[in-house]
């Protein structure tokens, strides 16, 4: 259950945290990926409230949904068993989660933090850092009207050409994301002309961060809904609220793997690119000259996807990117011990 301790950790500490969406009513089944059952997968999460949580060490996935719609599916799904009976519960007890307050200072790392202290962190490191570090404020808004930050970290005076693109906080819930990014910045800054390679990488590479693509989703996990995953969309004709970007995007949008429905998490918005989070992350990596590389951080599972995601057919870069993604994975266990499986992301299920 690694997966969905990690997506539960929150910010006890954190007096700005107060969320009053509760989830009596919900469970997790865990499912196993047989070939019958990932066939069904892609309509099963068209369904609305159907929440796909993460997937774990052994393969089996991990669904959030309600206990009505558990009863009337349990008999097609013999594939899947309850491992969490209430939410609720779950997810209190995560809450409860002792701080240690003894450190009168505890590092930026010891807890998660809001969207205005994210960008207040990002504002410091570029003065603290200003050889290495474009602070830009606004690369567009969200559909509340918040801003998009972005964030350039190489050695400005060599002006490199070539980019490596970090996308992170896309998906509201997954708090991790903006963390790890956050963690990387501050590595790659503090260990400028003090490692040989953070030193080589910035004298090459320009780092592009968009530390929080979807500021407004992100902002209400901390005040209403710990669990939500879409941005904040009025969806016209509907009650139920948000378009889920990561099926948002001008490319091969509605091929599978999203829904219709605004009352589903996979919701794919009323045209591609519908979402003003984004035509601008989608505006800005194209202006990126020379993209050699490029991570979208999410935060559910153990595992580093690679493309394709709408079709089952191999990248014409398979061969080197699955090389890639076998060294993140030996170095990732090498240091934490953890396994991290490497995949096309169309092995899990077609989405796009």
């Amino acid at each position: 259950m690694k997966i969905l301790l990690l997506l539960l950790t929150l910010a006890a500490a954190s007096e700005l945290y107060q969320r009053t969406e509760h989830y009596d009513d919900q469970i997790v089944v865990k499912c196993e990926l047989k070939e019958s059952f990932t066939e069904r997968l892609g309509t099963l999460l068209e369904k609305d409230f159907v929440d796909l949580w993460g997937v774990d060490e052994e393969k089996r996935l991990h669904i959030r949904l309600g206990n009505q719609l558990w009863s009337e599916l349990q008999s097609t799904l013999p594939e899947c068993s309850v491992v969490i009976e209430n939410v609720e519960e779950y997810v209190s007890k995560a809450e409860k989660k002792p701080f240690d307050k003894s450190n009168p200072e505890p590092s930026w790392f010891e807890a998660y933090h809001p969207y205005d202290d994210i960008v207040a962190w990002y504002q410091t490191l570029g003065k603290n850092y200003s050889g290495l570090v474009k602070y830009v404020e606004s690369i567009g808004m969200s559909v509340e009207g918040r801003n998009i930050p972005a964030v350039h970290i190489t050695n400005i005076l060599a002006d490199p050409i070539n980019t490596v693109y970090f996308q992170c906080q896309l998906h509201a819930r997954e708090w991790i994301s903006a963390a790890v990014c956050m963690n990387i910045a501050t590595y790659l800054c503090e260990n400028y002309g003090k490692d040989e390679q953070v030193t080589k990488l910035l004298d090459s590479l320009q780092f592009v961060f968009v530390p929080i693509a979807n500021p407004d989703g992100y902002e209400y996990t901390w005040t209403v809904d710990r669990l939500w995953r879409k941005n904040r969309r009025v969806n016209p004709g509907s009650s139920c609220m948000g378009v889920d970007l990561n099926r948002n995007y001008n490319d091969h949008w509605d091929e599978g793997g999203s829904s219709g429905s605004p009352c589903s998490q996979v919701y794919h918005g009323s045209f591609p690119a519908s979402e003003p989070e984004t035509q601008t992350t989608q505006a800005y990596f194209g202006a990126q000259n020379g993209v050699i590389a490029a991570v979208d951080w999410h935060a559910y599972s153990q595992l580093i996807l690679r493309p394709y995601g709408y079709t089952m057919k191999p990248s014409p870069n398979e061969e080197q990117l699955s090389a890639i993604g076998a060294n993140m994975s030996q170095a990732i266990y090498s240091v934490h011990g953890y396994t991290y499986t490497s995949m096309a992301a169309s092995g899990l299920y077609l989405y796009s």
